[in-house]
């Protein structure tokens, strides 16, 4: 008999983690209110043909070839792979490729010097655009 009360109570155990719910939810719903999702551009999967033009903002640019090079100038992103990776802006030519991510298109940079950089397709206001963050995610370069 008292191994049949024993099997009748519910789990404490469960218990504690359905009143720990409401806590996780309200937990989780303040980090996605707390960051700033609405800065970035809607992120989309493109054709390669489609990003072959010149892009820009400001005075950086960057015009993707059909041949797979790029010549770009002014360019503040994020790079990495060579001599003082980082936030920086740089001109130069190179190779590019386009790939699909998770969410979006990527756009791969590789400068003859070795330096990488990653864009993403998206949309911003109805216009494609190639964006990157940079600076601790704190500022976003969208090309045009």
């Amino acid at each position: 008999m008292a191994q049949m009360g024993r099997t009748m109570r519910p789990s404490c155990r469960s218990l504690y983690f359905v009143s720990l719910l409401p806590f996780i939810a309200l937990l989780v719903s303040g980090c996605y209110a707390s960051t700033d999702y609405e800065k970035y551009p809607e992120g989309r999967f493109v054709t390669t043909a489609s990003l072959v033009r010149a892009w820009k903002a400001g005075s950086a640019a960057l015009n993707l070839q059909q041949n797979g090079k790029f010549t770009a100038s002014q360019l503040k992103l994020e790079y990495f792979s060579c001599p003082g990776d980082g936030v920086r802006k740089k001109d130069g030519e190179g190779t590019w490729s386009s790939d699909k991510g998770r969410q979006r298109s990527e756009v791969l940079l590789r400068f003859n010097d070795g330096c990488t950089a990653t864009l993403w397709a998206g949309v911003t206001d109805g216009n494609a655009v190639l964006w990157s963050d940079y600076s601790d995610r704190d500022q976003i370069l969208e090309l045009k």
